[in-house]
């Protein structure tokens, strides 16, 4: 029985008229070394279907960025003409050593900021956050358990971040992010 032929030359291909050999697949590879012809071994088949791997969304990952920081520097101009005005230190302020006094016109622009329909009210940012998840996940659910992890430890340390309590408007917009992951599940 021949298991291997080597040559430098070139290579023929094999024909049979044996009907028990017509679906099975004759393997030939090249090498360094010449040609391997493997008679009689099908062809290795995967036990398990690959899914294609899905591209992220970059273009859309890019516009939700850039929609996001624009909304956030709305928030730190507010907090840094404040502390301006004031004459104090961010930093003094941020760890409580300083008062910050919020007038009615920068309240007025956080309330108009964290309204229903603001660009930092529960509906906004949890349509960004899901937005960012199939974005990043190239609208791949296989990867809704691994995405709702992220966004899960993401409001953990927010909480941390902020004393161990989240204020209202961050837990109404946990909760509508994962009704928005749980339809996006169910989706045909």
């Amino acid at each position: 029985m021949v298991n291997q032929v080597n040559s430098t030359g070139r290579y023929q291909p094999v024909y049979s008229n044996d009907k028990n050999t017509a679906d099975k697949q004759q393997n030939i590879q090249k090498d360094e070394n010449g040609v391997i012809l493997e008679l009689g071994k099908g062809a290795e088949k995967s036990a398990t279907y690959s899914k294609p791997v899905q591209k992220r969304d970059s273009e859309e990952i890019r516009r939700l960025w850039n929609e996001t920081e624009k909304t956030v520097e709305s928030l730190r101009s507010i907090v840094v003409r404040l502390v301006v005005s004031q004459g104090k230190k961010l930093e003094n302020v941020l760890s409580g050593r300083e008062k910050l006094f919020v007038d009615a016109e920068a309240r007025a622009e956080a309330e108009r900021l964290v309204a229903e329909d603001g660009e930092l009210g529960v509906k906004a940012v949890s349509e960004r956050i899901v937005g960012f998840a199939k974005a990043l996940s190239g609208g791949d659910k296989s990867k809704l358990a691994e995405l709702r992890a992220g966004i899960e430890k993401g409001f953990r340390l927010a909480e941390r971040a902020l004393g161990g309590k989240l204020p209202e408007i961050s837990k109404a917009t946990y909760d509508e992010v994962m009704r928005q992951l749980d339809e996006w599940e169910n989706e045909e």
